[in-house]
């Protein structure tokens, strides 16, 4: 097949609007921002022939198209012309092709008719507004394609540099969710023509108007080929002149309808470029940074051991928060493979399946296990967390630690063991309470109080099964955290524990983590362990009751102070915690403020909120696309375009 030359296409992505703002007093000054404003323009100044095609149909698209004989000068043009639009219009992507134009393809049958717009409109017309209320006009029938041609007066002696010489054309297809015969298709096509010049013409003596052109006119259209020569001697005579308008007189901007997809801007931009590869073993790419709306050449890194100052991810549901998670620690375990990951996962069941390097346990399994006494060598400290913890989780404040402890230590002291069952314990307590020398009343109150608290919590064997101290020796560390501290990538599945029951395994958790961590006496900084807490509201929100006597008060009271006394010795510990939630507003505070890098993908009111004070940057949280996040670090703040879900 013969090709005919090259066809330069630029699909535009995304884009800002380009208001026109009213100006009062210099009208000059009103008159050249109106002309910058446009895109019917010459970037190149050579008379070339520029041309458009908005594609209306399911969805909307908006391409520059440009002719070149060869290849080369294609990719050229098209180049070029992408990066002047790019400098033009702040916020404006797209993607450049070059397509081969084959004689046999330009041969087209469908129906093809010219908009004939008047030439030199006292008021200005808008014809892109009508492109775009179309598009959005419901239970439209007809697709179209309207092709918009233009180039730069050379026809004239003393041609005006403002003037351009204008053709538009559209063609028309049903749509293939509505069934029309043919007479209401032809009533359906007139009736789009007639809406496409409503509101042109000049009366009473230029009528805007649509002709049917012959087919064979197809090609002049991809051509660009629309206008006519000048002539070698004399002027061209004047029923040959097309059509002329200047640029702010017809709406070709960037109105704010635009229906395309509208890129975050970050006005108070600071980043600092590294000239790190983002394959480095140091560093995690987490994706592209953005410049004024567009993807620039610069690569969001985090440094891996930079996470013992702990990462926040913050988005809603659908965002691209789980998966930039996935990402990070599937890099994370490809890099530093010695780095222990503990992942609990209170909210997604099969989360295992994005994590296969990662030794699983779930409850309720006789595998998982967390002793209800901290394994630890100094026993008064396994008592005093230990006992903290339960009366926390059972709203015991006051009475309840020193009641714990008192029972552990009469328990140690007269057997030199625990009990081993979790049951027998809370037998002993209550044996602990009869002993009392209170008042009959008093005492009964209190018995019954805790008996109470006890078996609302404990009302399943589940969770008294996994509270058990491991082969009846409270030393006993069990096999997941083992795994964990020797390098080990370990997935806790607590998504069939009720929200009490994930508070209490989380708090014990969060126990022996402070409890066997060790002090990295090399001081080296490097991240030795990492945990994450997905929906980490379970263990680190704020109470739904604010009042300080309430259980769930003194529950959650003193998980936050278990979690800001691991926060201030991780980083001498090695220990990185990366906390991530839908909701930013239930997490404590702690869980926000100990965080030194936070990623922030869409956020609801009032997570928006917390993060800035400008009003501007409140409006983008809560508007920003799937997989686009503010980044802000002690040193930077930027907008990123994450990292492809690609896991090698």
């Amino acid at each position: 097949m013969e090709i005919v030359g090259y066809q330069a296409k630029i699909n535009i992505t995304q884009v800002l609007p380009c208001v026109e703002e009213k100006i009062i007093g210099n009208q000059e000054f009103a008159l050249k921002r109106l002309i910058n404003a446009s895109w019917l323009y010459d970037p190149f100044g050579d008379n070339l022939t520029y041309g458009v095609e908005f594609g209306i149909g399911k969805y909307f698209s908006w391409e520059f198209y440009l002719f070149a004989e060869t290849v080369e000068m294609a990719e050229e043009l098209g180049g070029a012309l992408l990066y002047n639009l790019q400098e033009r219009y702040r916020g404006l992507d797209g993607q450049m092709s070059v397509y081969p134009l084959y004689s046999e393809f330009l041969d087209i049958k469908r129906s093809l008719y010219e908009l004939i717009l008047p030439s030199n409109p006292p008021l200005k017309l808008h014809f892109l507004r009508k492109i775009i209320n179309y598009y959005k006009t419901p239970q439209r029938k007809m697709d179209a394609t309207v092709f918009i041609v233009w180039k730069r007066d050379d026809l004239h002696a003393s041609p005006d540099p403002l003037k351009f010489m204008l053709r538009t054309f559209v063609t028309l297809n049903p749509n293939p969710d509505f069934s029309m015969d043919l007479e209401e298709r032809e009533l359906k096509t007139n009736a789009v023509l007639r809406y496409f010049v409503s509101d042109m013409s000049i009366p009473p003596y230029q009528k805007a108007k649509h002709d049917l052109v012959p087919p064979i006119f197809w090609r002049n259209v991809l051509t660009t080929d629309v206008f006519p020569e000048k002539p070698e001697y004399g002027q061209l005579p004047r029923e040959f002149m097309p059509n002329y308008i200047k640029p702010h007189l017809i709406d070709f901007d960037i109105p704010p309808e635009m229906p395309l997809s509208k890129p975050p801007i970050l006005e108070n931009r600071n980043t600092v470029n590294l000239a790190i590869d983002f394959n480095d073993p140091n560093y995690v790419y987490v994706g592209t940074k953005m410049n004024k709306g567009v993807l620039s050449t610069e690569s969001g890194l985090i440094a891996i051991d930079s996470l013992t100052t702990h990462l926040n991810i913050f988005g809603k549901t659908g965002t691209g928060k789980s998966t930039l998670i996935k990402i990070l620690l599937h890099q994370i375990h490809k890099k530093r493979p010695d780095i222990g990951i503990l992942i609990l996962n209170f909210a997604k069941p099969y989360l295992e399946d994005d994590y296969p390097m990662a030794h699983v346990y779930k409850f309720p399994s006789e595998k998982f296990r967390v002793p209800y006494i901290t394994p630890f060598d100094r026993i008064m400290i396994s008592i005093k967390e230990s006992s903290n913890v339960f009366a926390a989780c059972l709203g015991l404040k006051y009475l309840g630690p020193g009641i714990f402890s008192e029972t552990l230590q009469r328990c140690y002291s007269k057997f030199n063991k625990f009990p081993v069952d979790i049951k027998e314990f809370f037998n002993c307590v209550d044996d602990n309470m009869k002993t009392k020398s209170w008042e009959p009343e008093f005492k009964q109150h209190v018995r019954a109080t805790f008996k109470r608290r006890i078996n609302e919590l404990f009302y399943r064997e589940d969770l008294e099964a996994t509270l058990n101290l491991l082969d009846g020796a409270w030393k006993n560390i069990p096999e997941w955290f083992k795994k964990w501290k020797e390098g080990g990538t370990v997935l806790i599945d607590l998504t069939k524990c009720l929200e009490e029951e994930q508070h209490l395994i989380g708090m014990l958790i969060l126990t022996m983590i402070e409890n066997l961590i060790p002090i990295d006496k090399e001081k080296s900084n490097r991240l030795k362990y990492l945990l994450m807490l997905d929906e980490a509201h379970r263990i680190l929100g704020k109470p739904s009751d604010g009042h300080p006597e309430s259980p769930e008060f003194i529950m959650k009271d003193k998980t936050n102070s278990i979690y800001k006394r691991i926060t201030q010795e991780s980083r001498a510990k090695g220990l990185g915690i990366i906390t991530a939630d839908q909701h930013a507003h239930l997490l404590h505070s702690i869980a926000i403020d100990s965080a030194r890098t936070k990623i922030l993908f869409q956020l609801g009111y009032p997570s928006n909120q917390i993060f800035t004070g400008i009003m501007n940057e409140r409006e983008m949280l809560l508007t920003l696309q799937e997989r686009y996040a503010l980044v802000i670090t002690n040193t930077e703040r930027y907008l990123l375009r994450t990292v492809d879900d690609k896991i090698p």
